[in-house]
């Protein structure tokens, strides 16, 4: 008898067939090249101004709170934020957050921007202080100055209108990709298309927004017990305190690597199943449980070439052309690594659902 369950998809086939399809849907490069092409041309809107008032808000306060003993032990750790809230300040530029965050398609020319396809570098390891310094496509040559914010409300409504205008651009670049794949692929879905339309398209937005919300959330929780470990060491300085931060940082590494791998295909479930967050969230975990070490496979084989490839558009980035040729070569890499992550879904999925159903059947 002939079994239901279809074959598994390797990594390296899923990697094949996505790249294989986006080279053949060039259109779905136009909104990650269009981004980019903004981000690399728009002026930086700067916040090193209100960066320079927090500090001395900050270090007033510091220096009135704490005795002149202790300022003087913490001398250094209060140098070391100064010089890094600064750097931060200097190079920030509040136009990335457009880029839309987890799901968005990861930018050349963004500094801050932390993906999905990229999370094991960028949100799991950068933290702790174990990133690369690799070279970034440089800034267009006709760039106009940085326009400064002065005002800490314009600010929150800048940061609130172009983080919504990116979770915009998020559900569109993504539901153009699942609309576009091959027929094949299409034809498993039953039932009506609950995304068609504006109403559709605007439910499709609030759910992954809502999922984007949610990850922002839980990963600022779980980072909260290493930023206190670290606050700790450098106010105490006690071989304790660091032994401390290590294990609690080891432990936040681990559980941020299995929180983020647990729900890497959530946005899938909700896309292409047309799922609600919350069952889309259980999918995941159940999906991933069951087939940990091949998706931590994809995860990690997908980092390294966003990762290795950044390193590449930062090299031959530094010319205008060069920089376009990085922008277009992205948005193409990214798509297809979009693409094999659907494709690798589906079949975890229709394993999943043929394994369930043929368990199902032995019960009866």
């Amino acid at each position: 008898m002939k079994s239901d369950v279809s074959q598994r998809i390797g990594v390296l086939d899923a990697l094949t067939a996505g790249l294989t399809q986006a080279i053949r849907r060039p259109w779905l490069l136009i909104i990650p090249v269009l981004v980019d092409l903004g981000l690399w041309l728009a002026p930086q809107l700067s916040i090193r101004v209100l960066t320079q008032r927090f500090l001395t808000v900050w270090e007033t306060l510091v220096r009135t709170t704490y005795p002149p003993d202790q300022l003087a032990v913490m001398e250094e750790m209060l140098r070391t934020v100064q010089q890094a809230l600064t750097e931060i300040g200097a190079q920030l530029n509040l136009i990335d957050v457009i880029t839309g965050a987890w799901l968005g398609v990861p930018s050349t020319v963004a500094a801050t921007q932390a993906t999905r396809v990229t999370f094991i570098s960028d949100v799991v390891l950068a933290p702790a202080g174990l990133s690369l310094n690799l070279p970034r496509v440089a800034a267009a040559p006709w760039r106009t100055p940085p326009i400064e914010i002065t005002n800490g409300w314009a600010l929150l409504l800048i940061v609130a209108g172009l983080w919504l205008a990116g979770q915009l651009l998020v559900a569109l670049y993504l539901r153009w990709a699942a609309v576009s794949r091959p027929l094949e692929q299409r034809a498993t879905m039953e039932g009506e298309d609950p995304w068609r339309g504006g109403r559709g398209f605007l439910g499709l937005a609030v759910r992954l927004t809502v999922f984007g919300l949610f990850l922002g959330i839980m990963i600022f929780v779980l980072r909260v017990p290493l930023g206190l470990a670290a606050t700790l060491l450098f106010l105490s300085g006690n071989p304790v305190a660091g032994l401390l931060l290590a294990l609690i940082g080891g432990i936040t590494l681990w559980l941020l690597l299995w929180f983020l791998t647990s729900l890497f295909f959530v946005s899938e479930t909700i896309l292409l199943d047309r799922q609600p967050l919350w069952r889309g969230l259980l999918q995941s975990i159940t999906l991933v449980r069951l087939n940990s070490l091949p998706t931590m496979g994809l995860v990690l084989v997908i980092n390294l070439l966003m990762l290795g490839f950044r390193a590449v558009w930062g090299l031959i980035g530094n010319t205008p052309v060069g920089a376009i040729v990085a922008i277009v070569s992205n948005a193409y890499l990214a798509t297809g690594m979009l693409l094999a992550v659907f494709v690798y879904y589906e079949n975890l999925r229709s394993r999943w659902q043929a394994h369930t159903a043929g368990a199902a059947n032995q019960q009866k």
